[in-house]
C-alpha cells in the first residue's frame, strides 16, 4: 500500500516493517493535507492517493482517521454494527443453529405465559437471531487501566477493525502530543508485530522511536 499527496515529494510505503512518521511544521501544509484526507476519507476526491499494486483504492473504505486520544470511544457505532453482523451469522451456523431455534423457540413460550390472561393471542413476529443480539445492547469494554490503558484500547480497536471490516491503513494525528515516548514506542513495536497499516503525522518533532521512519517537513517546506 502507498500515500502520496501531491504537496509532499517522498511516497509512504505502508508495510509490516516499520512505522511511517510525517512531521510537518509548517501549519498551513499540515492544515491542508489532514483537510483533503479528512474529505478523501468521507468520499470527496482530493488530492492525496492511496493505491495498492499500483492502482488506486477507496479512501472511505481503507482508510480511518484517529485523532480524539482523550475520549476515545472503542464502541465506534459502525464497528459495534459489522460485530453484530457477524453475531448473527455465528447464531446460524451450522454448530449454533439448533441452539439458536431452540433459544427463539422457548421466548415465544415465555411471551405467551406473561400474556396467559390476557383476552386475546398474541403473535411474536419479530423474533430473529438479530433482534434478540440487538435487545442486548452489545458494547465492548472500554475501560483500560494503567499508563498504557488508553494506548491499548486504540490497538485492540484497529484489530478489531481489521477482524470484523478490513485491513485499513490508520492515521494518527499529534498522538505523541498525548502519549510518553516509552508508550508510544511499545505501541509501534505492538503494530509492527501485529501487522497493523499505520501512519502517523504530527505537528512538531519529537525523539525518532524504535520502529519509527520518519520524513520531515520543516516550516520553510524543506523535506529530509
Amino acid at each position: 500500500m502507498r500515500f502520496v499527496f501531491y504537496e509532499i515529494n517522498n511516497v509512504f510505503e505502508i508495510n509490516n516493517g516499520f512505522v511511517n512518521s510525517l512531521v510537518i511544521e509548517n501549519r498551513d501544509l499540515f492544515f491542508r493535507l489532514l483537510k483533503d484526507v479528512s474529505l478523501a476519507v468521507e468520499g470527496i476526491e482530493g488530492s492525496a492517493v492511496l493505491s495498492k499494486e499500483h492502482k488506486p483504492i477507496s479512501f472511505p473504505k481503507n482508510v480511518e482517521i484517529l485523532s480524539d486520544f482523550i475520549n476515545f470511544d472503542i464502541n465506534n457505532k459502525s464497528l459495534i454494527t459489522k460485530i453484530t453482523s457477524a453475531l448473527e451469522k455465528a447464531s446460524l451456523d451450522e454448530e449454533n443453529y439448533m441452539e439458536t431455534q431452540r433459544l427463539m423457540g422457548e421466548i415465544e413460550v415465555q411471551l405467551s405465559k406473561w400474556a396467559f390472561e390476557f383476552p386475546c393471542d398474541i403473535v411474536p413476529t419479530k423474533i430473529t437471531p438479530l433482534s434478540l443480539i440487538k435487545s442486548a445492547g452489545i458494547e465492548l469494554r472500554n475501560s483500560y487501566e494503567g499508563r498504557f490503558g488508553e494506548a491499548e484500547k486504540l490497538l485492540d480497536y484497529m484489530e478489531l477493525v481489521r477482524e470484523f471490516d478490513c485491513d485499513k491503513l490508520f492515521i494518527t494525528v499529534n498522538m505523541r502530543a498525548f502519549f510518553a515516548d516509552d508508550i508510544v514506542e511499545k505501541f509501534i513495536e505492538t503494530v509492527i508485530s501485529n501487522e497493523i497499516k499505520l501512519l502517523m503525522i504530527e505537528n512538531k518533532s519529537y525523539s525518532i522511536l524504535k520502529g519509527e521512519k520518519r520524513y520531515t517537513i520543516d516550516e520553510d517546506l524543506c523535506e529530509f
